[in-house]
This record gives structure tokens, C-alpha cells and sequence, in this order.
């Protein structure tokens, strides 16, 4: 599993939308999206908040580690 997959497998395990994620970020839903499918890398700040809205680490989130 990439790491897009594992931010839309957290993301959906919290029950929230892209939406909301992109809210709490201050981005938009599409880049979002992009991050999830692959397009786009989320910066370090972006993967920060991410892993603490998720309530795991980084490396959990990018590696599964």
C-alpha cells in the first residue's frame, strides 16, 4: 500500500471527509485528493497535522511503520 492509500485508509477510519481534512489544513478537498491518489506529496507542516488529526505518527502514516 503507498502512502496515498494509507492517508485515505486513516482518513476514512477517523470518518471524516476530504473536506474536512483539507478544512482542518487549510488546503482544499482537491488537493486532498491528490495527496490520496497519489499526485501530489503533502509537505512535512501538512503531514504533521495530518498524523495528530489521526492520532499516529508520521511514519505510521507514510510507511505503516
Amino acid at each position: 500500500m503507498d502512502a496515498g492509500q494509507k492517508l485515505r485508509q486513516f482518513r476514512e477510519q477517523i470518518g471524516i471527509s476530504q473536506r474536512a481534512v483539507a478544512e482542518i489544513l487549510g488546503t482544499t478537498h482537491v488537493v486532498v485528493g491528490r495527496w490520496e491518489r497519489g499526485v501530489y506529496k503533502p509537505n512535512v507542516n501538512s503531514l504533521a497535522k495530518m498524523a495528530a488529526l489521526m492520532d499516529c505518527s508520521v511514519d505510521e502514516l507514510v510507511s505503516g511503520g
